[in-house]
């Protein structure tokens, strides 16, 4: 075959291209499966077609056709049709209530080995599902971003869009095969007796306080909506959202919120008192336009812990942590803003102390368990991630 350029990728995909065997990402992923286990997953080639797509494809895409009050069906369909235009094989899973998309999609990847490559077309919890199911299976395949939730941390710390009409330049990233091994935690909850009795996985944040208490009243008033057909098309996420929270900055004025944090980090002991929020952040974007650290990366092998003190520096850190629009600290200090700096680690021991209060917990932006003390490790570079090559984030110090 004559046309078409090359593309290689550094991990997980095998393609045939030009005659060319990619063979040197494939052994780099395979190698020490073949020799613990003396076998290796089969190749599953594919070639590049005169318009420069790779045909031969196998793609999985997940979503969520009820969300965006059904609208997102549609967006299912049109990223269904863009795939098979491209000469890929492309097949829909729906996701499940109650978190059942998780072992769903572990037994549909274990059962067909031909996937190749799981996209997800959702939010933040989509992607968490998603990548809960491929850690599950008994062999990783690489995830594909079509984001289109509320925040879209994993795809804004990598430059995806969310918007519809960059939906053939997003297909254009999971193309190239480009490849990032994101980190992802693993986050217990500790009973009296330091045992863990709640477990699960962390892939762009963790935190408890205000935001957990947002989170809360949030999925409350999104039931209240949806029995209100008008209200369910007015009153969308976005909206839902914003609502909870000045809903719950005004009840901090009224109810006691602030906790004591006692944190070992890599055996280094912290101390944060009078805090109103603490987030383990993973991705650089929080919350959809914060960056809580602009030197942070999403496969160094390290989350970044951030305090907030008071409501005061829970809103001045959304405007100094703009991903878009960065204010710098010394413009801050000139008004006499300052804030506590958070640090970096690999392994987290938290103690969380408000009189005899167990504090709630978030986990990728859904409500999580209560409790009072946590324990929570990095997984360096567990995930693969189908990334942009050359993604220059504005928020990095130049």
């Amino acid at each position: 075959m004559a046309c078409g350029p090359l593309s290689r990728q550094r991990v997980s995909i095998i393609r045939i291209e030009d005659g060319e065997h990619t063979t040197v990402g494939w052994l780099r992923t395979n190698i020490v499966t073949f020799l613990v286990q003396g076998s290796v997953p089969p190749v599953h080639a594919s070639v590049r077609d005169c318009d420069g797509y790779v045909t031969g494809m196998n793609v999985l895409l997940v979503g969520n056709p009820t969300a965006q009050s059904g609208k997102a069906r549609a967006r299912i369909q049109r990223a269904l049709t863009a795939m098979r235009a491209r000469g890929w094989s492309a097949e829909v899973m729906e996701t499940l209530p109650a978190g059942a998309t998780v072992a769903a999609l572990s037994e549909r990847l274990d059962a067909d080995d031909a996937i190749g490559v799981v996209v997800y077309l959702g939010g933040d919890g989509t992607f968490a599902e998603v990548g809960k199911g491929i850690l599950g299976a008994k062999r990783k395949r690489p995830v594909g971003m079509l984001p289109s939730g509320t925040a879209n941390d994993q795809g804004k710390s990598f430059g995806i869009s969310s918007r519809e009409d960059r939906l053939e330049w997003n297909l254009d990233v999971i193309d190239a095969g480009f490849t990032t091994l994101l980190d992802v935690g693993k986050v217990g909850r500790l009973d009296a007796d330091g045992r863990v009795d709640e477990l699960d996985h962390v892939f762009h944040s963790v935190g408890w306080g205000l935001q957990s208490d947002i989170l809360e009243q949030r999925n409350k008033d999104r039931e209240t909506v949806q029995s209100f057909p008008l209200l369910r098309q007015l009153y969308r996420d976005q909206l839902v959202y914003a609502g909870a929270a000045f809903a719950k900055l005004a009840d901090s004025y009224i109810e006691p919120t602030k906790f004591d944090a006692y944190v070992q980090a890599d055996g280094k002991k912290h101390v944060l008192r009078g805090l109103t929020d603490l987030v383990i952040n993973a991705t650089p974007v929080y919350g959809g336009m914060w960056v809580p650290d602009r030197l942070a990366q999403p496969d160094d092998g390290q989350f970044e812990l951030v305090p907030i003190h008071g409501r005061r520096e829970w809103l001045s850190k959304a405007v100094r942590d703009l991903a878009n629009v960065p204010v710098w600290e010394e413009q801050l200090a000139r008004f006499g803003v300052q804030h506590l700096d958070g640090f970096s680690a690999t392994e987290f021991d938290v103690e969380l102390v408000r009189g005899e209060d167990e504090i709630k917990t978030q986990i990728d932006g859904e409500e999580w368990v209560r409790g009072q003390r946590f324990k929570l490790s990095v997984l360096k570079r567990e995930l693969p991630v189908l990334t942009p090559a050359e993604w220059d984030p504005p928020w990095r110090p130049r």
